[in-house]
């Protein structure tokens, strides 16, 4: 009995340990990836009920306004003469008014527009500018923020792994005259600019337009979209920094990190216009020759339209595969993750579109009526 009270364990084997170590290991290195799944499973839920909730608030601003919300429009164009000559859309929506005495400060944007429609009519109303709609003004309760400068929930997903989610911006007609710096937020999402747009009478469909000529500026309703809400793509995800660059917005153009003008780089704004295509957040101009893999990884960017030849229908650039971020380019679609693009269709629905999906499929979704007789194979 007395040597049982005092015997001793003895411990643990170096190569014991080892083992032990070596099964940890190997247990860790088997929760990791499951523990990552489940974390981009609820980021993919995440991003898909903000989706669901700029759907509802897209026909709920239908209900209301008797139109969808253009992408962007700067009603000064529709009262300038030269840009008029030169294909310039007038807006007749009503989400502005066409007066020409208050021309200079009505602006809007598709996601501006959404605000009374997500719990954000207090925001919306804090527009300190000298027309109602002057969305470049300053704020009420803050004279250093602008509307734009919000970071809005719904308009970000937790799985965008853009390397920063706000800019500066600056503009002489905003703030102190000095060209005052703001922060405006960035949004993880894209509209359809061939739904909610027109086209310039001159340049059709070119991008640029979209920044200077007003074809953002559609008034889109059930009627105008014959191929069905259900085929038709309204809102899409795509990252809101595209590239390397870190960009920066002043007196209507775009800057990298160097203060170079950038044009290949992007980033999505929600809050501001006068500002160059690869600062909007939508999608619909860049093209894909069906004949050829030339432009597959890039498309086509800056054409009047996407039909090529004698075929009348005209053809898009679906989501690209994911390319690292010096590769990229403002223009292209990029998922999030490998599980693909998550897509808003036009009634609600959310659909989730692989890299693999085909180039006439995607862009009989892209065309509101292109009356395409086209599988909508993914």
């Amino acid at each position: 009995m007395f040597r049982n009270r005092n015997r001793r364990w003895r411990g643990f084997t170096l190569i014991e340990l080892l083992v032990v170590i070596a099964i940890i290991a190997v247990l860790i290195g088997l929760l990791l990836p499951a523990v990552q799944k489940v974390r981009e499973a609820a980021m993919r839920t995440q991003s898909q009920n903000n989706l669901k909730q700029i759907g509802l608030a897209l026909h709920n601003a239908l209900d209301t306004r008797g139109a969808f919300p253009p992408v962007s429009v700067n009603q000064w164009v529709s009262f300038d003469a030269p840009t008029l000559a030169d294909g310039g859309v007038i807006y007749r929506g009503p989400y502005l008014p066409l007066n020409q005495a208050t021309s200079g400060g009505d602006k809007t944007t598709f996601f501006f527009c959404l605000l009374p429609f997500i719990e954000q009519d207090t925001l919306k109303n804090q527009m300190n500018g000298w027309t109602p709609d002057y969305l470049m003004a300053q704020r009420k309760d803050d004279p250093n923020q602008m509307v734009g400068s919000a970071t809005i929930k719904v308009f970000q997903a937790p799985g965008d792994t853009s390397p920063y989610h706000e800019i500066t911006w600056s503009w002489p007609y905003t703030g102190t005259g000095d060209n005052q710096i703001f922060k405006q937020t960035l949004v993880s999402y894209a509209a359809n600019v061939r739904v909610f747009g027109q086209p310039s009478r001159t340049y059709q469909w070119a991008d640029w337009c979209v920044a200077w000529r007003n074809t953002g500026g559609g008034i889109a309703k059930v009627s105008t979209i014959p191929d069905g809400l259900s085929n038709t793509l309204f809102v899409v995800e795509k990252p809101m920094v595209t590239g390397a660059a870190t960009l920066h917005y002043k007196d209507w153009a775009i800057y990298d990190q160097n203060n170079q003008s950038d044009s290949t780089d992007g980033m999505n704004t929600w809050g501001t216009t006068d500002i160059p295509q690869n600062g909007i957040a939508f999608f619909g101009t860049t093209c894909n020759d069906p004949r050829t893999t030339a432009d597959d990884v890039y498309g086509q960017s800056g054409r009047p339209n996407c039909r090529f030849g004698t075929d009348p229908l005209e053809y898009f650039q679906p989501p690209a595969r994911l390319l690292v971020r010096d590769q990229q380019h403002w223009d292209n679609i990029y998922p999030y993750s490998s599980g693909g693009t998550q897509s808003l269709m036009g009634d609600g629905s959310v659909r989730t579109i692989t890299s693999a999906i085909s180039v006439p499929a995607w862009s009989a979704m892209v065309t509101p009526n292109g009356a395409e007789a086209i599988s909508q194979d993914q």
